[in-house]
Order: C-alpha cells, then sequence, then structure tokens
C-alpha cells in the first residue's frame, strides 16, 4: 500500500506543469499595447463626443425656431419688442417666449456651456460654476434676469421695438429700418435669430471689432464680443429665420444678414480686405481661422 501511494505521487509529479509568471518586459509590452490603442481611440471618442454635443447644440436652436414660430403665429407674424424692463411686464424673449416653451430648461443651454457664471443663495446673486469659463459658460443665473439662465442669445435685430413706446430708448426713425421685426421678412433665409452667446441679446454691425482674446467677457462698444464663441471647433450653431440650424465658422459671423443694412463685406470679411496682420493685431487667438 505504501508502495502504491509512493507510485500515484511519482505518476502526479511527472504531468505536474511549471507555473509561468509574466516577466518584466511582457508586463512593459502589454503596457505599451495598451497606450496605443488609447491614443488611436481617444481622438477619435473626442471628436464623436464633440459631434454629439453639437447637434445636440443645434437640436437646441430647433426647438427655438419652433418657439418662435407659434410666437409670431399668434402675433401677426411680428416678433416681441425686446425692450421692456425686467420684471413681471419683462419683453425680454426667454420671458416673451414663455409660455411657448414652458421653461424647459433642456434647451435653454448648449451642451459646452451648462454652467451658469452666477447662482443664486438666499436670492441673493454670487459668483456661479461658470464664472471665467467663457466661452464655455451659460449667461445668468441672475435676479435682474428674472431667474432666466442660458447660452444662446437672440439677434437684437430681429426684434419688433416698433410695437411699444420707444420716447426714452433713443432710437431714431433710420434706427427703426435696420428691425426685421416679422418672421416672414424679405430675405429670411439669411436672417440670424439665435446662436451661441455669451449674453441674452446682441445687436452686431459690420464694423464691430472681434474679441480680443477666446475667452473675453462681453461689454464695451463690439456687439461681436457677445457672440464669437469658440465652442465646437472654430464654429458655432446659427439658427435662421426660415428654420434651418446651421454650424457657421466665428470669421463667418461678421458675413451674416444680421440687420436690414448689414454690410455684408465688412471690414473684417474678405471682402472688405481683411488681412491677417489686421486679425494678428486686434484679434491674434482668430488669426489662422478660416477667412470668409
Amino acid at each position: 500500500m505504501r508502495n502504491q501511494r509512493t507510485f500515484i505521487s511519482v505518476a502526479d509529479a511527472s504531468t505536474r506543469r511549471p507555473r509561468h509568471a509574466f516577466t518584466l518586459i511582457e508586463l512593459l509590452v502589454v503596457i505599451a499595447i495598451i497606450a496605443l490603442l488609447l491614443s488611436v481611440l481617444l481622438p477619435s471618442l473626442k471628436k464623436a463626443k464633440q459631434l454629439t454635443q453639437t447637434v445636440i447644440c443645434k437640436s437646441n436652436l430647433h426647438q427655438w425656431h419652433l418657439v418662435f414660430k407659434m410666437y409670431t403665429q399668434d402675433y401677426n407674424d411680428s416678433f416681441h419688442s425686446g425692450w421692456a424692463n425686467n420684471g413681471p411686464e419683462s419683453n425680454w424673449w426667454m420671458d416673451a417666449a414663455l409660455t411657448y416653451y414652458g421653461d424647459v430648461d433642456e434647451i435653454r443651454c448648449c451642451p459646452t456651456a451648462t454652467k451658469p457664471i452666477y447662482s443664486i443663495v438666499n436670492n441673493v446673486r454670487v459668483t456661479g460654476p461658470g464664472d471665467g469659463k467663457q466661452p464655455f459658460a451659460a449667461w445668468g443665473e441672475d435676479p435682474w434676469l428674472n431667474g432666466h439662465f442660458g447660452s444662446y442669445g437672440i439677434n437684437g435685430w430681429v426684434q419688433n421695438p416698433a410695437d411699444i413706446k420707444i420716447t426714452n430708448l433713443g432710437l431714431t426713425a433710420a434706427d427703426l429700418k435696420l428691425y426685421w421685426k416679422k418672421m416672414t421678412a424679405k430675405g429670411a433665409s439669411e436672417v440670424p435669430v439665435l446662436t451661441d452667446a455669451q449674453w441674452i441679446d446682441f445687436w452686431p454691425d459690420s464694423g464691430d471689432s472681434p474679441p480680443a482674446s477666446e475667452n473675453q467677457t462681453w461689454g464695451g462698444n463690439s456687439n461681436f464680443v457677445r457672440i464669437v464663441q469658440n465652442r465646437h471647433n472654430e464654429k458655432q450653431n446659427v439658427v435662421f429665420m426660415d428654420g434651418i440650424v446651421r454650424t457657421v465658422g466665428l470669421k463667418e459671423l461678421w458675413t451674416l444678414k444680421w440687420h436690414t443694412e448689414y454690410d455684408r463685406t465688412g471690414p473684417w470679411t474678405l471682402g472688405g480686405g481683411v488681412t491677417a496682420s489686421d486679425w494678428q493685431r486686434v484679434a491674434p487667438w482668430m488669426t489662422y481661422f478660416k477667412d470668409y
């Protein structure tokens, strides 16, 4: 019996395979392969994320067009005035259209810019999570804006200030001629309504200069500082009066028909003779973007 147990033990020993562990070289090879795969996949994943954000942003702007289409159908084809004071009687676009979009937060912001530069704490405005993160920041949330927030702005020239008393606004008959006023205005397919922006509204003119830096906060005399937002790889999204939503190059913004007498070949366009040195002098960060 002893001999039999010894024989079995010897047989087991003869069939046992030696264990093989990873060597350091093999481990480094595996790590290198994983790193290589990540280097190949990450740009694709980043591009896919950017594409998804662009699609969502364009969908939001399309929803806003439907909102204003319903609004103008109920108001004899006319846009809101956009000039009333804030408060219960505010006629800013967010308040004027409130009945039609139902205060749905999901369409307020481009997915690249969802954090407001201000927040409300105990009815007091404080610095918000988006502060200092332009162009990837939303405007609001602010008591002055009736609690609204968002990262789209309206082309102020589409509004209809003629519908209210304007004696205290300093508008002349010549000023009023610049406004589109109606959804079915002539040449509507070329008129921008809303776009990526860092403020609720803007009145661009062809001579307005570009922002000096990518993260410049809005202010001063140039309305293009409010709307030139590098959120979509040197482009941003715009919805036009006819409902078409298009991704527009940042320099292309100067060629759009913002108001009725807007010069589409102004000094910041190729038609107006702009050069790389002009961009380098005023907005060096935009120098090598595609020209229009």
